[in-house]
């Protein structure tokens, strides 16, 4: 027996299997790999048979990998498919484990994109109804590790040149926050979270590793456009149940299935698409339509001109009053925002929405409604506020039903209108 064969004897009695296999299995496992790779040594190769994932082409750097690979098909043959559900994760860690070292030396990244969504809704959110909506997204780290990145559709960009972070919702909105350079603030976490390729890759390769419950992994390889790749897909539960207001309005909050797809010569994510499931379909959200790894990006991309009328978001201050705004609860708040509205208050409008002003469009948008109805407050999901259900009628006869989004979780732990309108 060779050395290297000794080796993989030896890393094969370390190796956990299911509890409910029986030893006489794992022993006849053992001794199947040790064959078939002897048989590979030599260059007495048995031909492949159809059925498990062709993961044999794989780039392997050493024995223990060749063996991960050569376990996979073999566990798939030798024990039962429940047995191959479980050991599948390691192919797929395989080919993750190989796609995070092919981006460990990536200073820049351009990726083109499209979700459904809306245009200036915030980058998280979904719309299994709505069509697909164009997003680009760059992100680049100079050599005195500068970090820059810009996540931009068209009702909304976010972008952190390096000293400052700016929110820009066309047409007219805006909001800063200070030097954080690697977090993605409002709400372009999710957008971020793909944009950090290197970082996806490990968290995926970690959850494979582990073999959770919660995330079934799968592995194969196919041709596309005549080229070789390995496609990687992770099948992930909602976070919410199915009665759950946030219900397939975010990803997390959806039963959806991620699918990767890599080049399998450079080992390079191709392709990056999300499918949410329902009880009777698959929709597809979002998918790239092109990854770019180190593109010179002009500085332009990180620069940005703001219209001399742009209405600022503010920190809420704490007002001599205070007391009474604090003590309010949601459906009081509520109906407190909508009467100011309908009063065409503008000061008590802002007590619930801190901006520098309030722009003409909100005036005539908002101005004069009728209150019909402010519904029961309900939580929902993650999110740490609360929706109240209502009904107005605007000036122009139009009767607009929907939850108003009211959080305080602000120094001045007063309610903030944060979606809805």
């Amino acid at each position: 027996m060779s050395d290297n064969i000794e080796k993989i004897d030896k890393y094969l009695r370390s190796v956990h299997l299911p509890q409910h296999a029986p030893h006489q299995h794992r022993e006849k496992l053992r001794r199947e790999i040790l064959a078939e790779t002897e048989s590979r040594r030599t260059g007495n190769e048995t031909p492949a048979s159809p059925g498990p994932p062709k993961i044999r082409r794989m780039t392997m750097k050493s024995p223990i990998t060749k063996l991960a690979a050569a376990a996979v098909i073999i566990i798939a043959l030798v024990l039962s498919l429940n047995l191959w559900e479980e050991s599948i994760p390691l192919a797929a860690a395989q080919i993750l484990s190989n796609a995070t070292e092919a981006v460990t030396d990536l200073h820049s990244i351009h990726i083109s994109a499209r979700m459904r969504t809306l245009p200036r809704d915030n980058f998280a959110y979904i719309s299994l109804e709505r069509d697909f909506v164009p997003i680009d997204m760059w992100k680049r780290t100079d050599a005195m590790g500068l970090v820059q990145w810009r996540i931009d559709k068209p009702g909304r960009l976010v972008l952190m040149d390096g000293a400052s972070t700016v929110l820009f919702i066309r047409s007219g909105f805006a909001s800063k926050s200070g030097p954080s350079p690697n977090f993605y603030c409002y709400d372009s976490y999710w957008c971020g979270h793909i944009l950090d390729v290197d970082k996806l890759l490990e968290s995926e390769l970690s959850k494979a590793r582990l073999g959770e419950d919660a995330e079934l992994f799968t592995a194969h390889e196919k041709q596309i456009d005549g080229s070789d790749v390995l496609i990687v897909e992770v099948a992930v539960p909602a976070r919410v149940d199915k009665d759950d207001y946030l219900r397939n309005k975010f990803v997390s909050d959806s039963d959806h299935r991620r699918v990767y797809c890599f080049d399998a010569s450079t080992n390079l994510l191709k392709s990056f698409e999300i499918y949410v499931i329902t009880d009777d379909s698959e929709v597809k959200i979002f998918e790239t339509t092109s990854i770019e790894y180190n593109p010179l990006i002009d500085d332009s991309v990180f620069t940005l001109e703001l219209p001399n009328d742009v209405v600022w978001d503010k920190e809420p201050e704490i007002l001599p009053d205070n007391e009474k705004y604090e003590n309010m609860t949601p459906k009081e708040a509520a109906t407190t925002f909508f009467s100011a509205c309908a009063e065409e208050n503008w000061d008590g409008y802002l007590k619930f929405n801190s901006q520098s002003h309030v722009p003409q469009r909100t005036k005539d948008y908002l101005g004069g409604i009728e209150i019909i109805s402010i519904g029961e407050p309900f939580q929902s999901g993650g999110y740490g506020g609360w929706f109240v259900p209502y009904e107005i009628k605007l000036k122009g006869g139009y009767v607009k039903k929907h939850n108003l989004a009211l959080r305080n979780d602000n120094p001045a732990k007063r309610w903030q209108v944060d979606g809805g309108l």
